[in-house]
């Protein structure tokens, strides 16, 4: 019966709350006015801070640190090879370089005062050896710093020790004068004509002073004046006397004197000769595994790759125990000053020529 009686009850509890209405009540909303939206994180949360754009820096050098040259000296770069297939020497002397560097090519250089600056000369694309423009890096930071141009200049020309004329400024600086200066006047006095006057209006004439004539003391003879002396006839004077003019000797002039041969020595090895009928570039001061290349190759336009103060190297075909050594001027490129003709066999200087 306790059982029954509970099951009645729960089922009239649960008739009477399905047939109940259950009201919800719901608060005004708030809309948002304006034209802004809603913001998308609920309040009190701050919006995920975004990282920072990349730095994007342009005209970059990639050279690595330790292909750079020595303070004070330069070499050549060619953009878009690897390290280790650059030319070489890495570093060597900047005079004459510019012979050397082949189009499309840079030239890169470290001053000994400011070893942070690195300039890089731009050749050009379709001629070797022209510099095309300059540009500055910084070796910290590796980002350029300026660019310049290159101005143009005659190659070979006496006119490279001449001094050039120093550009005037644009806008001087005030000249600042000392307290109490005045200008002078540049334009020139006005010459106004002399007065004239009529000669009755004219200031008189000063009276003649009268010296009186020096009379001597009695006993002693007047003095002639100094005009009036009697002169002495000058001395007569002899032709020099010009020796007797004698015909010069026949067949008693000595020999011409040839000037000595200074005691110069060859300091090349014999494996870096070129070969017979070729020519090679010799750098002096320069040791023989960095000399330029090739070892050997035609004589034809060779003094157009031949930089200043270097060598040219020729055997001739037909004698093998000398070799023809041309000197290039210290200072104009592809210009020989003087020829030199060594033995082979004992490296010592036989003579001595002019171009």
């Amino acid at each position: 019966m306790r059982l029954g009686t509970r099951f009645l009850i729960s089922g009239g509890l649960l008739l009477l709350a399905a047939c109940t209405r259950t009201v919800i009540v719901q608060g005004p909303s708030r809309q948002p006015t304006g034209s802004r939206p809603p913001p998308r994180n609920p309040p009190g949360q701050d919006a995920p801070a975004q990282p920072p754009p990349p730095v994007v820096r342009t005209n970059e050098i990639l050279i690595p640190p330790g292909h750079l040259p020595n303070p004070g000296e330069c070499r050549i770069w060619i953009p878009g090879r690897a390290p280790g297939r650059q030319p070489r020497p890495r570093s060597r002397a900047c005079a004459g370089i510019e012979a050397l560097a082949p189009a499309g090519s840079w030239i890169v250089y470290r001053r000994a005062d400011d070893q942070r600056l690195i300039y890089v000369r731009l050749i050009d694309e379709r001629r070797p050896s022209i510099v095309i423009r300059n540009r500055i890096f910084d070796g910290n930071t590796w980002e350029l710093l300026r660019e310049e141009d290159v101005r143009e200049e005659r190659r070979g020309d006496d006119r490279q020790g001449q001094e050039r004329p120093r550009e005037q400024p644009v806008n001087p600086p005030p000249v600042v004068q000392p307290p109490g200066y005045r200008p002078q006047d540049l334009k020139p006095p006005e010459q106004r004509p002399p007065e004239q006057r009529p000669p009755e209006q004219r200031p008189p004439l000063p009276r003649p002073e009268i010296i009186p004539p020096i009379v001597p003391p009695p006993g002693q003879p007047a003095e002639q004046p100094r005009d009036t002396q009697p002169r002495r006839p000058p001395p007569p004077v002899q032709p020099p006397v010009q020796p007797p003019v004698q015909p010069p000797p026949r067949d008693t002039q000595p020999p011409p004197v040839q000037p000595p041969v200074p005691s110069v020595t060859l300091s090349i090895p014999p494996g870096h000769l070129p070969e017979l009928g070729e020519c090679r570039v010799w750098i002096p001061r320069l040791p023989p595994g960095q000399q330029p290349k090739p070892k050997s190759r035609a004589c034809d336009g060779i003094l157009g790759v031949a930089p200043a103060a270097s060598w040219v190297l020729y055997r001739p075909a037909d004698d093998r125990t000398v070799l023809h050594v041309r000197l290039i001027d210290e200072r104009r490129a592809g210009v020989v000053v003087r020829i030199r003709v060594f033995d082979l066999d004992s490296k010592r200087l036989i003579r001595e020529e002019n171009p």
